[in-house]
């Protein structure tokens, strides 16, 4: 979401409009800005509904004749700004779908936080009466279930100058890489992304070299396989060196809907490893690329499959990627064709404003 919400105020931006960003850092006192898990109970599932609040009371604030769009996100977007105001809620996923998918990791009372205040309250009241947007089909799928809400899907944007294919072995060189196979995984440790899949891969090929590009600490003895060469908070500017030095990219999350990491891999030409979740369901409907879809996040054998799969070959897979992925990335992800479709679909003109 935060990746989305920098691509798509910058574009507003190039295209003439103001863009104000309300969050809790700078709306609600500072009692409700950093609370947890760890802070008191009922002041953490309070928190959640209060942060809307504030940041939908300073949103209504700032209304004008001028603005010509409210676009929240998350559990928020529930608060009411009043009749006539073009208000767009873009679902990155649902709570409910994310209780489910992680309940054995969560303790149970989380599990009903996130399913019933979070998903059926907050969530579901901040698409009534907006125009809903969501990321893929998938989720499209889940917000209808849960909530009954015929949703538009928008997928996200990406430059794809930035995420291209580059020379594999010059990418290796500038990241001092000499092994001759190279797996990536970008994203964190947290069990959602189910993680334990990387390192599984990483103790089954010794040989080969896994780079591991995250945010957040990573589980003991991670770090002590010799394999593993980690790039903590990787730089925007690194990832296309990442994906490009790697033979493939891993994505064994439990619950993603859908993920930025796939299409950045992807449209580097690198092959990815996935379990079925919102972007490897959409761009593996070609029967040559499903042995790089697994079953499940712990289906490990099929993972190990798949890496048996494309280091047999990898020139192929990236061949493949190349033909058959890139052009499905362009017709919906490519800002041309993303902003042209958003735009449309939330009724605002495509030429330039100054407001």
């Amino acid at each position: 979401m935060e990746r989305f919400l920098q691509y798509v105020a910058s574009g507003f931006h190039e295209r003439g409009y103001g863009v104000r960003v309300f969050h809790p850092e700078n709306t609600g006192p500072e009692r409700w800005r950093h609370l947890s898990s760890t802070d008191n109970k009922l002041e953490w599932v309070v928190a959640s509904g209060l942060q809307g609040y504030y940041i939908g009371r300073a949103a209504k604030r700032a209304l004008h004749p001028g603005v010509r769009l409210v676009l929240s996100n998350s559990t928020v977007g529930w608060y009411p700004l009043g009749k006539g105001v073009k208000h767009a809620q873009f679902f990155h996923g649902t709570y409910r779908g994310q209780a489910e998918a992680i309940r054995p990791y969560i303790r149970y009372r989380g599990y009903l936080k996130l399913k019933w205040w979070d998903a059926m309250v907050l969530e579901r009241y901040s698409g009534e009466g907006n125009i809903k947007l969501c990321c893929s089909e998938p989720i499209r799928d889940e917000i209808h279930r849960y909530f009954g809400y015929d949703a538009k899907v928008m997928w996200y944007p990406i430059d794809l100058n930035h995420f291209q294919r580059l020379d594999k072995e010059e990418c290796r060189r500038r990241l001092g890489i000499e092994s001759e196979t190279v797996g990536v995984y970008v994203g964190s440790a947290h069990p959602m992304k189910g993680f334990g899949a990387v390192e599984h891969i990483a103790r089954k090929f010794p040989e080969l070299t896994m780079l591991v590009a995250v945010r957040g600490p990573l589980p003991k003895g991670t770090q002590a396989l010799p394999n593993i060469r980690v790039f903590h908070n990787a730089t925007y500017d690194i990832l296309p060196d990442l994906y490009n030095a790697a033979d493939f990219s891993m994505c064994p999350s439990r619950y993603d809907p859908f993920p930025f990491v796939v299409s950045e891999a992807l449209a580097c030409g690198t092959p990815v490893i996935a379990s079925p979740h919102g972007a490897s369901l959409t761009y593996y409907i070609d029967d040559a690329l499903k042995p790089l879809l697994t079953t499940s996040t712990d289906d490990l054998d099929g993972f190990e499959r798949a890496v048996r799969e494309v280091l047999s070959d990898p020139p192929k897979w990236r061949d493949l990627i190349q033909a058959r992925v890139r052009p499905h990335l362009e017709q919906m992800m490519a800002p041309e064709n993303w902003w042209r479709r958003f735009l449309e679909t939330v009724g605002i003109r495509q030429e330039k404003s100054n407001r």
